[in-house]
């Protein structure tokens, strides 16, 4: 299985997969499904793998992630683990040190642990990452390239996801420091027209890769989420 085939329509969007050992940043405001997208794609593509992956949430449990991917349909393979925040704070009591360097060491370790065949993972979010660091933004984006380049060589397949803070259309290409540290960024966004809001998705850049650059209609159905194309 590719990524473009883990949601219906989305391998009409692509052309081509998404590049293995990819940095993806999958952004959008409040509401937009990033988690269900980026949890989507991954759990739907390790169940046909024999691969194996992570999925980090830094701003809900385990339970509370589970049980939001549920109500939209969204199954959990068993090769993806979840590991959310309590996971740290119980290894980790002192958050000041450099939290990177922390979380960089817990994936090597988690692949170490499965071997070889373990190939993907997502942080939910880069929001809350930065949260937890005190850092000026060059020291930001210095480190944040350092282990994003580490991960790249232990062959990692990387999602990231940003929450935008304010309600972006898609007139909008705005994109901070992570746009340039990513291989590929998939805008996901609320379209209004009248009364009406229909969510999108918009892939910006993805390098390597023969895509669309036009937005598509993403909606919640009864077995996950599906991609259309739409009239804006």
């Amino acid at each position: 299985m590719r990524f473009v085939d883990t949601i219906g329509g989305l391998n009409e969007v692509f052309t081509t997969d998404i590049p293995k050992g990819s940095v993806v940043l999958v952004t959008g405001a409040a509401g937009t499904l990033k988690s269900g997208f980026t949890f989507q794609v991954l759990s739907n593509y390790l169940e046909q793998q024999d691969e194996y992956g992570l999925y980090i949430t830094l701003e809900q449990s385990k339970d509370n992630h589970l049980q939001n991917m549920d109500s939209m349909g969204i199954s959990l393979s068993k090769k993806l683990h979840i590991s959310d925040f309590s996971d740290y704070r119980v290894l980790f009591d002192d958050f000041s040190g450099d939290f990177l360097n922390i979380l960089e060491e817990n994936i090597i370790q988690f692949k170490k642990n499965v071997g070889d065949k373990c190939t993907c993972v997502a942080i939910d979010s880069l929001g809350a990452l930065y949260s937890l660091l005190d850092l000026e933004s060059p020291v930001l984006r210095k480190n944040m390239y350092k282990m994003l380049e580490t991960l790249r060589r232990e062959q990692f397949t990387i999602f990231l996801i940003l929450e935008e803070e304010k309600l972006s259309g898609m007139a909008d290409s705005s994109t901070g420091m992570e746009g340039y540290l990513a291989d590929g960024i998939i805008e996901l966004g609320l379209q209004l027209k009248g009364n009406v809001a229909n969510r999108y998705l918009r892939v910006r850049k993805m390098r390597a890769t023969s895509h669309s650059m036009e937005p598509w209609i993403l909606t919640v159905s009864e077995s996950g989420l599906k991609v259309y194309k739409g009239n804006f």
